[in-house]
């Protein structure tokens, strides 16, 4: 589908301003209805081409955010709920979006759409935007012909995760913005507080305390190559994400690292199987086949060691065997995982135990989170007074110094 950039001129209908700018649409009778949504009645619409534009269409990055993904999803089931046509509610849902990348992709799928393919296929278009759950989850409903239902099963599952998500990163944040604070504070003492106690010392033939000197020879130190020290941290990041994305055994350390880290690892674990639960719960549920369920959880989980037990389990299944035992007995999973997992296998009723699962750590989220918050905090407490310490011993050992040397 190919969006083009127009030149408008337009009436603003609360004040009667005209007003001139450039949007975004696939033809000029969308572009006249989006200006009409913002209060707009157009007077001209010209299309218009150039580089800048071309080159604004380039996004590296994931362009819908998980918020409005899920606020297009309800958005969907309400209007389809309503009465409305997939593809005229497809319509509407592009034209009021703001965000011109955003517009660019609801556009394209009501494309889609408007030419005969089915709505999961159309979100197939943009695998980066569209999770694989969501594409397979709606195929089903297209198939059963319940797709209101899978939304509304859908938009649950991406709220609950969404949430969790949420909590473990800013549980997560707040040791990192801690530690920041701390040591920006440590910088501007070391590089425009202490050198003013070099010159001082200097003049007076006195001698400097042994910690104030490590902070001003770092200061010092950081003031004269500061440019060097920036370039080379970009470099290092850099060749570090670049020998990380093409090395599997260093991605799987560091996933493995990250599940053992003390008070942390819990929070990767917590997230990793409850995403498990829930995603294979919703396939289940909705007839799914098992091995298609673990397929489709595989490329919802980004940490390789979860990804390696998926697939463990999959040849498990493949081979007659239980996928619980995949989960038996390994460091990244819960007594309770396996067990429940188990019971369902042998019970018939994987899926309705994988939902009972899945309200569990739903149910259990909060409270860990909120015990790992507490523990959390005990420790930042000491780590920044221990620091206030450091540098209050820095800046006041010079000055005790000073005035016994001046008496």
């Amino acid at each position: 589908m190919k969006i083009n950039d127009y030149r408008y001129k337009a009436k603003r209908m609360k004040d009667g301003k005209i007003v001139k700018g450039m949007t975004e649409g696939p033809s000029k009778t969308i572009v006249d209805q989006f200006l009409f949504d913002n209060g707009m009645r157009a007077i001209e619409i010209e299309k218009h081409s150039s580089l800048i534009s071309r080159l604004n269409r380039i996004t590296l990055n994931k362009v819908i955010s998980e918020r409005d993904l899920i606020f297009f999803l309800k958005q969907l089931s309400s209007l389809l709920r309503s009465g409305v046509k997939l593809n005229e509610a497809c319509e509407m849902l592009a034209t009021q979006q703001t965000n011109k990348n955003v517009r660019r992709i609801f556009y394209g799928v009501y494309y889609s759409v408007n030419s005969g393919q089915t709505l999961s296929d159309a979100f197939r278009e943009y695998p980066r935007e569209f999770p694989n759950i969501l594409t397979s989850m709606i195929g089903v409903g297209e198939k059963t012909g319940d797709l209101n239902e899978i939304l509304d099963d859908v938009v649950d599952f991406f709220e609950k995760q969404y949430r969790l998500k949420s909590s473990i990163r800013s549980t997560i944040m707040l040791p990192v913005i801690y530690m920041g604070v701390a040591i920006l504070v440590a910088i501007f003492l070391m590089v425009g507080v202490l050198p003013q106690f070099e010159d001082m010392y200097d003049s007076l033939g006195g001698d400097l305390p042994g910690i104030t000197l490590i902070f001003m020879n770092t200061g010092n130190f950081l003031r004269a190559n500061v440019l060097w020290i920036i370039a080379g941290f970009v470099a290092f990041i850099t060749a570090f994400k670049m020998i990380l994305k093409r090395t599997y055994k260093l991605q799987y350390f560091f996933s493995s690292l990250a599940i053992k880290l003390p008070i942390f690892g819990e929070l990767v674990k917590l997230g990793n199987l409850s995403r498990i639960a829930s995603t294979i719960a919703q396939m289940l549920r909705n007839h799914v086949p098992l091995q298609d369920s673990l397929k489709t959880t595989y490329d919802t989980i980004d940490n390789k060691v979860y990804r390696k037990l998926l697939v463990d389990a999959q040849k498990s299944v493949t081979g007659g065997d239980y996928m619980s035992k995949a989960f038996e007995h390994h460091y990244a999973s819960e007594i309770v995982f396996t067990r429940m997992m188990s019971v369902g296998e042998r019970s018939g009723e994987l899926g309705k135990m994988m939902g009972n699962l899945a309200r569990f750590y739903d149910e259990d989220s909060e409270v860990k989170v909120e015990r790992m918050k507490k523990a959390l905090e005990p420790l930042l407490l000491i780590f920044i007074y221990a620091m206030i310490v450091v540098m209050i011993l820095a800046v006041m050992l010079p000055s005790l110094a000073l005035s016994d040397q001046l008496q």
